[in-house]
Order: structure tokens, then sequence, then C-alpha cells
């Protein structure tokens, strides 16, 4: 079963979001909970920019359902939630940004769904949130594409980024 379908059926599912996945859900020697990482905070706002795409008009309910499944995401609700609104507020221009840079006969369709939510949350950091440089934002999004795209997902997304970036400096 290929990467994608996979993504699809665990990011349906809220509890798989970020925010407590690997060590931030681990105790601590003082029996405290770690809190997330930003590694964790960042594929947690993947997911959920991801499930936009398929549930536009429940974006509160699947923040709810995250929160419930992942309370330790609270704590930078605030990153999460401004990718979201981010991406949501700037879809188009985004994804005309991604399809500008795609090679002749390629349509925005064509791309599936994990890499174009994983280029679009990209060019947003890279575009409108001064506190990640774009060099950061490109090198996370190539390791979401590690972890959840097929087999030639990250040369692409860093080829497109790449381009991306370079026209923005």
């Amino acid at each position: 079963m290929k990467k994608r379908y996979v993504l699809a059926a665990l990011a349906a599912m809220t509890v798989f979001a970020g925010c407590g996945d690997n060590a931030s859900q681990q105790k601590n020697t003082d029996n405290t909970t770690q809190e997330s990482t930003a590694e964790d905070d960042l594929t947690a706002a993947f997911t959920q920019v991801f499930q936009m795409n398929m549930h536009e008009d429940d974006m509160d309910v699947i923040l709810e359902e995250l929160l419930n499944a992942r309370p330790e995401c609270e704590t930078n609700l605030g990153y999460i939630r401004q990718i979201i609104d981010g991406v949501k507020e700037h879809e188009s221009e985004l994804e005309d940004t991604v399809a500008k840079y795609l090679k002749a006969g390629w349509t925005l369709s064509r791309i599936s769904k994990a890499s174009l939510s994983i280029m679009k949350l990209a060019i947003f950091e890279m575009k409108y949130m001064d506190d990640v440089p774009p060099k950061v934002a490109i090198n996370e999004a190539v390791e979401l594409a590690k972890r959840y795209g097929d087999d030639g997902d990250p040369t692409f997304v860093n080829g497109l980024l790449g381009n991306v970036f370079k026209e923005l400096a």
C-alpha cells in the first residue's frame, strides 16, 4: 500500500497528529510529561493542513479532536492555528506558486495530497513567517515528505521549494 493511502487513513484520525509523538510523549524522570517538540508541532500543523483539504468546514472540530487526543499540543496551538489559518487564507496564492514551478504537462491534481499540503505549508512559512528561515522551512518539508510521501516526493518537494526560495531571495 502506498504511503499516501496510509497517510489518508491515518490523517482522518487526528490522534495521529504530532504533538506528543516520539519523545515528547514520554515521561521525564520526575514523572512529568515533556512538552511537544518543534518537529511534533510541525507534524501536527501538517496533518491539520492535510485534513483541511478534505474537511475544510470541520476545522474547529478537527482541532478540538487534536487537543482531546494530544493535550500537549495546546502549548503551541498558536503556531498550529497560525499555519492552518494562514494556509487557508492564502491557499489560492500558495497553489499558484506550486503550479508556477511544475514541469510542463503537470497540474496540481497530479501531485499527491500529502506533497501538496507539505509544499503549501512550507511556502506559507517562507513567505509569511519571519521567525522561520526559508532553508529551515525547506528542510522541514523534505523531512515531512520522507515521512509521509512516496519515494520520489522528497526530491520533488526539495526541487520545487528550492525554486521558490530563489524567487524570494
